[in-house]
């Protein structure tokens, strides 16, 4: 390949990277054209694109863009790249449910949050709640206390209502001599 034509592939797949919020690796040695041709339209329905790119060219694009060196240990024997769009863990629950149908797909490492994970914390990474299953964990969570509260002053506003039934009903039943 011309050295003009992957300086060019370089600064394209750099550009796709700065916009990913996260990256995985994967190897799909042994798999078939059209069971990875299923892969990239599901995972391509989720968000996220994918990329089989060389590796010396892909580490000097991810370098470039500011990722971990150390991602260069993923980078062995064939590789593709997926870049996951606004929701950084779609692809990871994507692939894992991929994975149970296609054994020969392989789990390299992911690059999330400028951390690197290996192969055997996929898993992990599939497994972890959305932003939107957070924040509504954060909102139970802070609302608790809050509905504690109202509780309570709704159960003294109803012991002091009877106390006031209770002192009214005395007041009725005045002796009469008094």
């Amino acid at each position: 390949m011309p050295k003009q034509e992957k300086v060019e592939q370089v600064a394209a797949l750099k550009e796709q990277v700065s916009r990913a919020s996260a990256l995985y690796f994967l190897d799909f040695t042994g798999v078939a054209s059209n069971d990875f041709n299923v892969t990239r339209r599901r995972l391509g329905d989720a968000g996220a694109s994918v990329k089989v790119v060389k590796n010396r060219l892909a580490l000097r694009a991810l370098t470039e863009s500011g990722v971990d060196e150390q991602v260069g240990e993923l980078l062995h024997g064939p590789t593709s790249l997926v870049l996951a769009g606004e929701d950084s863990l779609a692809p990871a629950r994507v692939l894992k449910e991929i994975k149970r149908k296609l054994e020969a797909l392989g789990f390299k490492g992911a690059y999330l949050e400028g951390t690197i994970y290996g192969a055997e914390q996929f898993e992990f990474i599939a497994s972890m709640p959305t932003k939107d299953e957070l924040r509504g964990q954060l909102v139970g969570v802070l609302s608790a206390p809050i509905w504690d509260f109202a509780l309570s002053l709704e159960r003294l506003l109803g012991d002091l209502v009877y106390v006031f039934e209770q002192l009214g009903e005395r007041r009725g039943q005045a002796p009469e001599g008094a």
